[in-house]
């Protein structure tokens, strides 16, 4: 189990080794990238032009919200509710999707390239998506060595990441 989140007495299944790490690696890859994009090499603006921000600052809002949302909602419901009763989390944001925080992550990352209209960053996001899905399923093999049936009767009624897909 991740020692962060070691504060409050959980039986969370644990996370991939790499998970915290990887994050901030990627974080920092997905700004400096988009910061060399827009200000150094200005690739994106040569190839794409500029979006009017009648368009781009309220889809930024939109899926900055909702990410944010989904990330502070999860984080909330896992760990600051006091369920004595361990079993798989099923209410709220993990009612919609498998990994709120992720999901949400991806979300928030999406802003930012809608934002910053940058080709670039939009790259760095796929590798960020695929990322998250790795360390998801990872996740899911612990959920389901911990929970069985119940964990597995979820994945059937709740998708990983794209909401109401099933």
């Amino acid at each position: 189990m991740n020692p962060s989140h070691s504060h409050k007495p959980h039986n969370l299944p644990g996370e991939h080794a790499i998970t915290d790490i990887g994050q901030l690696i990627l974080f920092a890859i997905f700004v400096l990238v988009m910061v060399f994009d827009i200000f150094i090499f200005q690739f994106s603006n040569k190839t794409l032009g500029t979006l009017s921000q009648m368009v781009t600052i309220p889809l930024f809002l939109i899926f900055f919200l909702i990410g944010g949302y989904f990330i502070l909602t999860s984080h909330r419901i896992i760990f600051r509710e006091t369920d004595k009763e361990v079993s798989v989390v099923t209410k709220g944001v993990f009612n919609i999707v498998r990994h709120p925080m992720y999901f949400g992550s991806i979300f928030l990352f999406f802003s930012f390239v809608i934002l910053s209209n940058s080709v670039l960053a939009f790259l760095i996001w796929i590798v960020i998506c695929f990322f998250y899905y790795f360390i998801a399923r990872y996740e899911e093999k612990l959920l389901v060595n911990k929970y069985g049936d119940k964990y597995e009767e979820y994945q059937k009624k709740v998708p990983m990441f794209v909401p109401f897909s099933k």
